[in-house]
């Protein structure tokens, strides 16, 4: 049976998620993660997508993205289709890598929008994966927060640091006692 179609979806800010099914990894190494960040890149791109913030787990992942409107639809399409196809393909296995539907949340505000950076910087170390959060390379947040530089073309850091104001510096320094205030 075919999934119901979601509604119109508006303009806005969304923290996306995405998981695999069942127990199945969604990202068994850099390869994958490397497929899928480039995969990401050219959606957004195609779909002009304002990727703030993202993370890669090991069955699921997280997206903070700003979307003009009915372009998350076809974009996460766009997304997750053709990189489970090139999973199956490269892991010799066939079937569902995607679970249940993509959870899209819309972001209400300013405080909102930073609890969800926290959220997302904070998810691999809460899932085991590393013990600080700077430590995950699979995280816009290092380079977001000054400890790396940029990598990963299609984030776009300013709104966030913004939200701290104008001094960049100042800004990642406010962002880091956010996120690292466990």
């Amino acid at each position: 049976m075919a999934r119901k179609l979601r509604g119109p979806i508006a303009p806005g800010i969304y923290h996306v998620t995405r998981r695999s099914a069942g127990p199945i990894a969604m990202f068994r190494d850099d390869v994958d993660r490397t497929d899928f960040c480039n995969h990401l890149n050219r959606v957004a791109t195609r779909f002009a997508w304002v990727c703030h913030a993202f993370c890669l787990m090991t069955t699921h992942y997280h997206l903070l993205i700003s979307v003009e409107q009915d372009a998350l639809q076809p974009g996460m399409h766009a997304l997750n289709g053709p990189y489970a196809q090139a999973f199956n393909l490269r892991h010799g296995r066939n079937g569902h890598l995607r679970g249940s539907p993509y959870g899209a949340r819309f972001v209400n505000d300013d405080d909102d929008f930073l609890g969800v950076v926290r959220y997302i910087a904070l998810n691999p170390v809460r899932g085991g994966l590393c013990e600080h959060p700077a430590d995950w390379p699979w995280s816009s947040y290092r380079q977001t927060a000054g400890y790396a530089v940029p990598g990963f073309p299609f984030v776009t850091s300013e709104p966030i640091l913004r939200c701290f104001g104008n001094d960049v510096s100042r800004s990642q320094r406010l962002l880091r006692e956010l996120v690292e205030s466990l």
